[in-house]
Formats: structure tokens, C-alpha cells, sequence
């Protein structure tokens, strides 16, 4: 059994961890790790040629390593105008949908717009079958939300912070739906494993195998 690194830019090659390598329309794509997720970040939607984004999507998702669809989603934060955004994620949306791949949301202050529209896709035949809010940081009350929507939640670095409310949604969280990560740190995510099993009051081996038991049925089932 390995260590599942649901979601990094920093991949770092270890031979025992699956790391899933995030990427995005307009990057310069490097393939640093065997493994990635693809996706339109509602940062980077300046001058967007959506038709041709799409496209790209497409291809990206027929590729074998790629295991999900993501970073999409909705910021408030981001200059990047609204209707834009909406319309990036609506194309994730549809080709998560399309291909049965998970789905990495990417959300700042805007949990329930996409809650909203997670229930009532709109022009989606279907919503993503799994869909992961990454980098949770927010109050247990956001959390049970997001997981009464039906979706998972990923932690990171933020399980570090004392005065954050990371750590008690992971608490709170049922162990088949939490994932975690390493996102843009360059921390270890073994780490990040230890510092989840002391909030959870478990041994680290537990945590590892309860991550990687929710990737196989969640993540990599869909292939």
C-alpha cells in the first residue's frame, strides 16, 4: 500500500507515494509525476478560447495518468470576471461528467454557489460521480454542507494552523470521505498524514490505509 498525495505542484518523485500532479489550461506541461489532474483554474482564464480549453480538456483526460478533472471552480477573490469563471467550470463540469473522472474544485467564498450548481448542473446530463473540495480550511459547518452535498473534502497545510478551523472539520469528518494533500507547500505529505492521525486520535497507519482504501473506491475506480 502506498501514500496518496491527492493533489501537488510540487511532485517530488518518491517511489512510494502516488502523487497526483496538478495542471492547468496555458501551463507549460512538464509531466513532472506519472499521475495528474487536469483542469481550467479560475485564476488563469485571462483571454480563455474556451472552445479550444475544451478541447485541450479532452485530451488531457483521454491520457492514462490522468486521474481527475481539476483544479475548477469559483473564487470571489480572483480578478477573473464571474461570468468567466462560470463558464470554465461548467466545461469541467461536463467533462467530468462525460468522461466519469473525479472532479478537484478549487473555492474561495463561494461554497454555496457551487453547491448550487453540484445539485442543479444545468446544461450537465450529469453531475461527477466524485467530487473533492481540495485544501479545505474552512468551519466544520462549511464542511458538513459540502459532505451533505454528497462530496469529499482534501487537507492540507492548513492542519497546521492552531488558529484554523482545518483541523476540527477533519475531526468531524467521516473517514470515508476526507483525502489529503500537499497542494502548492513544499512540505512532506507524510507529514501531513502524522499531523491527520493526531486530530483524528489514530495511528498513522490507519490514516494511510483509510486515504488510500477511499482512492481506490472514489479515485481510481473510475477507470
Amino acid at each position: 500500500m502506498q501514500w496518496l498525495n491527492l493533489h501537488t505542484h510540487h511532485p517530488v518523485g518518491s517511489t512510494d507515494v502516488l502523487e497526483i500532479e496538478s495542471l492547468y489550461f496555458g501551463q507549460e506541461i512538464t509531466h513532472r509525476s506519472g499521475f495528474r489532474s487536469v483542469g481550467l483554474h479560475p485564476w488563469y482564464l485571462e483571454r480563455l478560447d474556451l472552445a479550444a480549453a475544451e478541447q485541450w480538456l479532452r485530451q488531457q483526460a483521454a491520457l492514462p495518468g490522468t486521474l481527475a478533472i481539476g483544479e475548477a471552480g469559483l473564487d470571489k477573490v480572483t480578478q477573473t470576471p464571474w461570468p468567466a469563471q462560470l463558464d470554465a467550470f461548467g466545461v469541467c463540469l461536463r467533462v467530468a461528467a462525460d468522461t466519469g473522472k473525479p472532479l478537484l474544485i478549487h473555492c474561495v467564498k463561494a461554497y454555496g454557489e457551487i453547491v448550487q450548481i453540484l445539485n442543479h448542473p444545468g446544461g450537465v446530463a450529469r453531475r461527477p460521480r466524485t467530487v473533492v473540495f481540495h485544501g479545505f480550511d474552512k468551519h466544520p459547518q462549511t464542511a458538513q454542507m459540502v459532505l451533505h452535498a454528497g462530496c469529499h473534502l482534501s487537507f492540507g497545510a492548513a492542519l497546521f494552523r492552531e488558529d484554523g478551523h482545518a483541523a476540527e472539520a477533519l475531526r468531524q469528518t467521516p473517514a470515508e470521505r476526507f483525502f489529503l494533500e500537499t497542494d502548492v507547500q513544499k512540505i512532506d505529505i507524510k507529514a501531513v498524514y502524522a499531523r491527520a492521525a493526531e486530530i483524528r486520535d489514530v495511528p498513522v497507519s490507519v490514516v494511510q490505509e483509510q486515504v488510500w482504501e477511499n482512492f481506490e473506491q472514489y479515485i481510481s475506480s473510475a477507470f
